[in-house]
């Protein structure tokens, strides 16, 4: 059965998101400062012209450069800065909500709730992983019913022996239907799928 919603917290996982976020924008950044670099470094030595305001300047190229850049397409740095960190909000999302999601769903096998199945988006990662978690809920759900079964024939038939021997049974029958007790007791701790 296929969900219909949509995620409406981006920041499902917030320090690991933040984390990748601002590495992304650092990335960015610091390839911004790099290919600067570069390219001053390249054109050292040349010069350019700027016509401003009725006025000619001269100047060496990666100054004047950097400087109009500065002046005139602030706006277009700042807007390509929020580009960088809403594209990577959304990226570590598909992630960053599916991490959270296996995080719950391993608590819940740990307080022995096999029954549910991991359901991710469209687009999240790590669906290869929700598939081999389903299949281990599955695999785990059908092996502890069939102990549940075994200790249930178990515990049946250690009462007819009790039965058809009578007093000569003695301690030793009673002990062993009091331990499928038991082992039935800690099976029935687990939340299965397909229960009813």
């Amino acid at each position: 059965m296929e969900r219909t919603w949509r995620r409406r917290n981006y920041f499902v996982k917030k320090e690991l998101q933040g984390r990748y976020i601002f590495s992304f924008f650092l990335f960015v950044v610091a390839g911004s400062f790099f290919f600067t670099i570069i390219f001053s470094v390249l054109s050292a030595d040349t010069l350019t012209i700027v016509y401003k305001n009725h006025n000619l300047e001269l100047g060496k190229t990666p100054v004047v450069l950097l400087r109009e850049m500065l002046r005139a397409h602030w706006i277009f740095i700042l807007s390509g800065g929020l580009l960088v960190v809403l594209a990577s909000m959304i990226l570590t999302h598909r992630f960053a909500g599916p991490l959270f999601r296996f995080e719950r769903s391993v608590e819940r096998m740990i307080g022995g709730d096999f029954n549910f199945v991991i359901t991710l988006r469209k687009r999240d990662e790590a669906k290869e992983l929700a598939d081999s978690l389903n299949r281990f809920n599955k695999t785990m759900s059908g092996r502890l019913r069939e102990m549940q079964e075994l200790a249930d024939a178990l515990s049946h038939q250690m009462k007819h022996v009790r039965d058809s021997l009578g007093e000569k049974a003695g301690e030793d029958v009673d002990k062993a239907i009091t331990l499928t007790h038991k082992i039935r007791h800690l099976l029935g701790g687990y939340k299965l799928q397909n229960d009813r």
